[in-house]
């Protein structure tokens, strides 16, 4: 063969002469074409027909505020093949789609038979009705316990001939290390319920609630009433003003040591009595004044000292309680994008996965090292700063989270994980997303969702138009409709959503 002329011989032959343009440089010349086979028209015509199928994100992405960023990558899990993808390795806020790694970590590490468990043991004995030691409530960050449980708890300790205790009262929230809030939280949003802290300690979810009386003269000042079970104070000035300034009127909270709160500003008057919720701050304490309440309520007499020494407990159990098993817990956590959930899952995956007391680093560490090691998930670059999707410190691209649904899919028989995704127009945060609650999306597709401010994600599942199988992950950060702050600033999200799953669906 020359060296300017290559032949493919067989049942049909292309000849290629090689020449030289104007500049001198070669360049390859078609001459001849002649009796290609079916099997490769059929293969070029196949090739083609998939890359035009793809759905035109970017065009689509249109229809997005100006600004927004969008990474998005969907992929038939039946076929293998991607079918829509626009920056797929972009890095953007997560939000709490990031629930979907903690979901499936737990799994890996957990089982489904884990339970939280909150104990009461002592270190001594029981003589005559008096425990000649000290009583120890263990807690291990269970994020569903409730102050009625907890009571229940104490009142089997009271059921064991149990009225005094000659001892400390030693609370155990040693499984835990460090701060009790991820690195990148939002400072203004740390009273908030959604930002309690996911502590070894967390009763009530760690919120409790105000009621501010507005019903009064303008100018006198709003009266605050706290129930009585929440072992917290709550003080300040707030002023009822008038309809001139009450547009101006912005309530400040200011934390202050030991679970104070401190209530600046002003209000129109009210005819109703105006509720806050507030997120505990030192769950300790909190923990530590609710028992004392209890103990006091139930008739068990205590003199001494509160203790919550940094190594763990042991001695002998009194009484103890369980959460929920997993599942029951995952559920909730992904229909309900439960915070506290995710997080204190996040920290008790690191505990087991390492043994020692687990801090918000060591989650981060724990979660990167399951899913690499059992899932495949490769995270190169990629941030985790929590378990919930609350840190702004995170940075997640969508095929990372791709794998991790792929894995979910593929493993689904064992995992039971799709079951816990909110399903479109029928539960969950997406029982009422616009773009997603008309046929054929409704009840078809399985997403978790991810919002912070700006942020709306999703990250899930549909069946197409054939019954295949489709994993998606949409990312937009930085969406702004300006001062538009009513429910109409979500209109060019739904005819996003709306048309760019429907596209999927046809596929």
């Amino acid at each position: 063969m020359s060296k300017n002329k290559f032949t493919q011989k067989g049942s049909g032959s292309i000849i290629v002469r090689l020449k030289k343009n104007s500049n001198n440089q070669p360049h390859f010349t078609m001459l001849n074409t002649i009796n290609l086979t079916k099997k490769f028209l059929f293969s070029t015509l196949f090739i083609s027909s998939v890359a035009f199928a793809q759905v035109d994100v970017q065009a689509l992405s249109q229809e997005l505020p100006q600004g927004a960023s969008l990474a998005f990558v969907a992929k038939n899990l039946s076929n293998d093949q991607i079918v829509a993808d626009y920056n797929p390795s972009t890095f953007m806020l997560p939000a709490s789609t990031q629930k979907v790694f903690t979901a499936l970590a737990s799994k890996l590490v957990l089982g489904d038979q884990f339970q939280f468990e909150t104990s009461v043991l002592t270190n001594g004995t029981v003589q005559n009705g008096v425990l000649n030691g000290d009583l120890i409530v263990k807690f291990t960050g269970d994020p569903d316990l409730t102050s009625g449980q907890l009571y229940n708890l104490l009142a089997q300790v009271k059921k064991q001939n149990i009225n005094q205790i000659n001892g400390n009262l030693i609370l155990d929230t040693s499984i835990f290390a460090s701060h009790d809030r991820g690195i990148g939280w939002i400072w203004n949003d740390l009273t908030m319920c959604f930002n309690a802290p996911p502590s070894a300690a967390n009763i009530d979810g760690n919120c409790f609630s105000v009621n501010l009386d507005a019903n009064q003269p303008v100018g006198a000042d709003v009266k605050f009433n706290i129930p009585s079970q929440f072992p917290i104070q709550v003080f300040g000035s707030v002023k009822v003003v008038g309809s001139d300034e009450a547009p101006y009127c912005q309530l400040d909270v200011i934390v202050h040591d030991n679970n104070r709160y401190q209530i600046k500003g002003c209000m129109a008057p009210q005819s109703q009595p105006f509720g806050l919720s507030f997120a505990v701050q030192d769950p300790d304490a909190y923990a530590a004044a609710i028992v004392q309440r209890q103990l006091n309520r139930l008739g068990i007499q205590f003199n001494g000292q509160v203790q919550i020494p940094h190594q763990p407990q042991n001695g002998t159990v009194l009484a103890q309680h369980l959460s929920k098993p997993l599942p029951d817990l995952l559920k909730k956590m992904m229909k309900k994008s439960d915070n506290q959930i995710a997080d204190s899952l996040f920290r008790t995956v690191a505990y087991h996965t390492y043994n020692r007391p687990a801090s918000f680093q060591l989650g981060a560490m724990a979660l990167k090292r399951v899913l690499s090691t059992q899932a495949g998930v490769k995270f190169g670059h990629t941030i985790v700063a929590d378990g919930s999707g609350l840190s702004r410190h995170n940075l997640i691209d969508p095929n990372t989270m791709l794998q991790a649904l792929e894995y979910i899919a593929k493993n689904e028989s064992t995992l039971h994980l799709m079951e816990t995704f909110p399903i479109a127009g029928v539960d969950g945060t997406i029982s009422g997303r616009g773009g997603l609650i008309q046929p054929p999306l409704v009840k078809n597709v399985l997403a978790k969702t991810g919002s912070l401010k700006g942020v709306y994600n999703l990250a899930g599942f549909m069946t197409n138009a054939r019954g295949e199988k489709v994993a998606f992950v949409q990312f937009i950060n930085g969406y702004s409709t300006g001062e538009l702050e009513n429910k109409t600033k979500r209109a060019p999200l739904v005819n996003f959503e709306s048309k760019l799953y429907n596209a999927i669906y046809a596929q």
